[in-house]
């Protein structure tokens, strides 16, 4: 698995027409752009050739430049409650009027995922300069480094463009499976709806935030405590966690039999059931690509419930193909929410020539659960693997011993 953080950064100045579009994000479709001027966009589009008088009937023209001035309104009327304020300030505003120096300004811009603008555009509003001053100012106070600075902004523009996605995807869907809407007006729908949940949003994701950076702390905090107990600490590769991949099995041919919504729907069904059984397992996800999911856990027995528990609980959905899970208790180092080390690289290696419906592991990991929990989980005779870019590893299958399944209830 590959780090998941994206690279929005570009030192090339755009043209008008990318300055008011934005960048490309990492998860975006190719040529999807996000817009921090949305009107604009609108704008732009409504004008384009495709949509001159000529090309469609006078009706469908009238019918269009309607649809075009609804979404206008909503869109104007979104962003006038979200930005909280007009655009007032360029880059250089910024630099001469309030000090903060222009470069933190485009890392600052370009982290959150928008194309970076030349000097004299008029883009930042008076919460913009806010936001960017506060950060800047914990550089200038030498809290925190310039590449501390780049990423942190960097994280929060990369996740909170995620999560913005998902809160607008999710509302989309409610208004097309509750509503019946097409696509389009479900679209509009949340256009409109969006206002009214601002506020409750944003106390969600502040107690969440809160929530997690506490839990994290208390977990940072314990390690500090275990590497004292045990007078030692690998500064390579720090952390002793349980790493697992679960994919679905043949999910490109699925892809290819399954229309859009069906696919979605496979796909949501995974993920819903795997981060509930993570969390529950007492786990942490930390990633999903496509059909596939990562998790840690602090503890070679709850990884191993974990993965267990995956294999069964989708073996056991009839409307899932099966999934593989690949698991491995080692070291490993963090860096931006992900993990890396040769631990996760033959995690990752054995979740892809696992058995369906199966949990493979290694000798060392099969051997930390069983001194964890003794008779928890069975092991299968070893087998010898041929791992691409390891060798030959000695593998186990893993199965249910005595463990009781994971309580799902709340």
């Amino acid at each position: 698995m590959t780090d998941e953080n994206p690279d929005l950064a570009s030192d090339l100045e755009p043209d008008a027409r990318d300055a008011d579009l934005g960048a490309e994000p990492a998860d975006a479709a190719p040529g999807e752009r996000v817009p921090h001027d949305a009107l604009a966009a609108i704008d732009d589009l409504e004008g384009s050739e495709t949509l001159r008088e000529g090309e469609i009937s006078p009706e469908e023209m009238a019918a269009l430049n309607r649809r075009f001035q609804s979404v206008r309104r909503s869109v104007g009327a979104l962003e006038r409650v979200l930005l909280q304020g007009p655009r007032e300030h360029s880059r250089r505003d910024l630099a001469e009027q309030q000090g903060i120096p222009e470069r933190l300004i485009s890392t600052y811009w370009r982290s959150l995922g928008f194309g970076p603008v030349d000097e004299d555009t008029v883009v930042f509003t008076d919460e913009d300069a806010f936001a960017i001053g506060d950060l800047v100012a914990m550089v200038d106070d030498g809290a925190i480094s310039e590449r501390a600075f780049t990423s942190i902004s960097r994280g929060l523009g990369y996740h909170m463009g995620r999560l913005a996605m998902w809160i607008t995807e999710a509302l989309v869907e409610e208004a097309k499976t509750r509503d019946g809407k097409d696509d389009g007006e479900a679209r509009e729908q949340m256009l409109e709806t969006v206002p009214q949940l601002i506020e409750t949003l944003e106390t969600q994701v502040l107690f969440t935030f809160r929530r997690q950076l506490a839990a994290y702390s208390a977990r940072a905090g314990s390690e500090v405590l275990q590497a004292t107990e045990n007078g030692t600490h690998d500064e390579v590769f720090p952390l002793n966690r349980a790493v697992g991949f679960a994919d679905l099995v043949q999910f490109t041919r699925l892809s290819r039999s399954l229309g859009g919504a069906e696919l979605a729907d496979v796909v949501t069904q995974f993920e819903v059931t795997c981060r509930d059984i993570i969390s529950v397992g007492g786990g942490r996800v930390v990633k999903t690509v496509g059909d596939e999911i990562m998790f840690l856990a602090d503890a070679p027995e709850d990884g191993a419930q974990i993965a267990v528990s995956i294999a069964e609980a989708i073996r056991d959905d009839p409307d899932l193909p099966s999934a593989r899970v690949g698991m491995c208790w080692g070291s490993m180092f963090s860096r931006y929410g992900d993990v890396f080390g040769p631990t996760v690289n033959l995690s990752a290696r054995l979740e892809s020539v696992a058995d369906p419906g199966g949990v493979l592991v290694d000798l060392a990991t099969a051997e930390a659960v069983e001194r964890a929990l003794p008779g928890g989980f069975e092991s299968s005779e070893i087998r010898p693997t041929e791992l691409h870019g390891i060798g030959t590893v000695e593998a186990v299958a893993l199965t249910r011993g005595t463990s009781e399944p994971l309580d799902m209830g709340l």
